[in-house]
C-alpha cells in the first residue's frame, strides 16, 4: 500500500513539474495562490473561533507543491490543526461530554506524524540566502508528543478490545513504540515498551502477520523483566511454525526450554517434534550439547533422562536422572521417572524369566526383581513426601513396590487410598 501511495505522489509531483516547466506562469500563479491558502489556514488555526476544516481543506490544497512542503511552517500548521481537532475531543472527554472515539485518536495519531515530518523539515530548512532557519517548532511539538504519547496505549487498546479493528490497533503500538527512537524523542528508557509490545504482538498473531508478530516478540524478548518475557518466546516459537520455518522453530523451543525449565510449552513441543518425526538421535544430541554447556543445569538432566527412557535406554536414563536429583533433590518429575525407570527394569526381567525354574533359582530371580523394586522405593517415596495430593506420581508405584516386597502395613494404606 505504501508503495502504491508512493507511487501516486510521485506521478502527482511529476505532472506539477511538468506543468512548472511547460507554463511558468500559471505555475506561478498556482503557487502564490497555496501561499495564501497556507497563510488563510494558519489564521483559521490562530483564530479562536477559526474554522479547523477550512483550515483543513486549504493546507490539503497548498500541500501539493513541493515548494510548500518545503517550508516547515506548513507541516507545523497541518500538525496543530490535528492537534486542536483532538484537543476538541479531549475537552468533551473531561466534561463528561459525549465524544468522538475515532476522532480523538486518528487526530492524535496525525498530529505525531506531522510533527516529526516539520521537525525533519525544520532541520533542514534555509531561508530564502540559503541560511538555516531558526528552529521555534521543535520544543513545543515535542512537548505536546511527550505529553500525550500515552493515548496512543489507549487508541491501541481501544481499537483491539473495543472496536474490533485490530489491524489498526498494531498501528497505534507501532506509533508508539517507534516514536521512542524518533530523533525528535530519542527516549533511552520506557518501561511501556515490552507491554505495548506485547499487546502488538497479540494483535499482529490473531491478524496472522507473523513477520509482524516476530519484531514485537524481539521487543518483549529484549526485557528478562517483563511479566510476558516467556510468553514472547512462545508465540514467537509459534510465529515461526505458522511460516513453515522449522528450524527457527525449533531453535527457538530449545531455547524455551533452556530459559523456562518449569514451563511445559517449549518441552511438550519440542518433544512432541522429536518423537513425530522420529529424530531421537538429534534430541538426544541437544540434551548432551545443553548438559556440557551448563554441568549445573539439573533440568537439562532431566531432558535427557527423559529422551533415554523413551528410547528404552534405561541406563543412560538412571544416570541422567540421578544427576539431576543430585542438584535439585526435590525434583519431584526427575524422582517419579527414575522410580519409575527401576519398575519398567523389574517388569521387563520378569516377562524374560524362564518358566521352568527349580525352586533355589527361581528364589535368585526373584531377588533380582526386589532389588529392582527396593532401588524404585526411596525415589517414589520422595515424589510421595514433595507431592501429597499428586497421587497420580507416586500412587501406582508404591503398590508395585509394596506388593512385591511383602510389605503388608504400607501396602494396606496404599489400597485404602486407591479404593477412595
Amino acid at each position: 500500500m505504501k508503495k502504491v501511495l508512493f507511487s501516486i505522489s510521485m506521478l502527482m509531483l511529476s505532472c506539477i513539474v511538468t506543468f512548472a516547466q511547460a507554463d511558468p506562469k500559471a505555475y506561478a500563479k498556482e503557487l502564490k495562490q497555496a501561499q495564501k491558502a497556507v497563510k488563510d489556514a494558519q489564521r483559521e488555526v490562530n483564530m479562536a473561533t477559526g474554522n479547523l476544516n477550512q483550515a483543513q481543506t486549504l493546507i490539503d490544497k497548498a500541500m501539493k507543491y513541493p515548494e510548500i512542503t518545503a517550508q516547515p511552517e506548513v507541516w507545523n500548521i497541518a500538525g496543530t490543526i490535528k492537534k486542536k481537532k483532538f484537543e476538541e475531543e479531549v475537552k468533551k472527554l473531561y466534561n463528561g461530554q459525549n465524544y468522538d472515539v475515532n476522532a480523538f485518536y486518528t487526530n492524535l495519531y496525525d498530529a505525531f506524524n506531522l510533527f516529526f515530518k516539520c521537525d525533519e523539515v525544520e532541520k533542514v530548512a534555509v531561508d530564502k540566502k540559503g541560511r538555516p532557519v531558526k528552529i521555534q517548532y521543535h520544543e513545543p511539538n515535542k512537548k505536546f508528543i511527550l505529553d500525550n504519547r500515552g493515548y496512543l496505549i489507549n487508541g491501541g487498546a481501544a481499537y483491539y478490545n473495543e472496536m474490533r479493528d485490530t489491524t489498526k490497533a498494531i498501528k497505534y503500538f507501532t506509533l508508539y513504540i517507534e516514536s521512542a527512537s524518533h530523533p525528535m524523542l530519542d527516549i533511552k528508557k520506557d518501561s511501556m515498551k515490552s507491554m505495548v509490545g506485547f499487546y502488538a504482538l497479540l494483535a499482529s498473531m490473531q491478524t496472522k502477520k507473523y513477520d509482524d508478530a516476530i519484531k514485537f516478540a524481539n521487543i518483549v524478548k529484549a526485557d528478562p523483566a517483563s511479566e510476558h518475557y516467556s510468553k514472547a518466546f512462545e508465540f514467537s516459537a509459534g510465529a515461526y511454525r505458522q511460516m513453515g520455518d522449522t528450524i527457527k522453530w525449533i531453535a527457538e523451543l530449545q531455547e524455551g526450554v533452556r530459559l523456562f525449565p518449569d514451563n511445559d510449552y517449549f518441552f511438550v513441543n519440542l518433544l512432541d517434534y522429536y518423537n513425530t518425526s522420529k529424530k531421537y538421535d538429534e534430541a538426544l544430541k541437544f540434551a548432551n550439547d545443553m548438559v556440557k554447556k551448563d554441568p549445573n543445569d539439573y533440568f537439562m538432566y532431566y531432558v535427557k533422562g527423559f529422551l533415554c527412557q523413551n528410547l528404552e535406554k534405561y541406563e543412560d536414563a538412571i544416570e541422567a536422572y540421578k544427576a539431576a536429583i543430585a542438584i535439585k533433590p526435590d525434583h519431584a518429575e526427575a524422582n517419579s521417572n527414575l522410580g519409575l525407570v527401576y519398575c519398567t527394569l523389574a517388569r521387563n526381567y520378569q516377562d524374560k524369566m524362564p518358566t521352568n525354574l527349580s525352586n533355589a533359582q527361581y528364589k535368585k530371580e526373584i531377588e533380582v526383581i526386589r532389588t529392582f523394586y527396593r532401588n524404585a522405593k526411596p525415589y517414589y517415596e520422595k515424589v510421595r513426601e514433595l507431592k501429597p495430593t499428586e497421587e497420580q506420581m507416586w500412587l501406582n508405584g508404591l503398590y508395585s513396590i509394596y506388593y512385591m516386597l511383602n510389605m503388608g502395613k504400607e501396602l494396606e494404606e496404599i489400597e485404602k487410598l486407591m479404593n477412595n
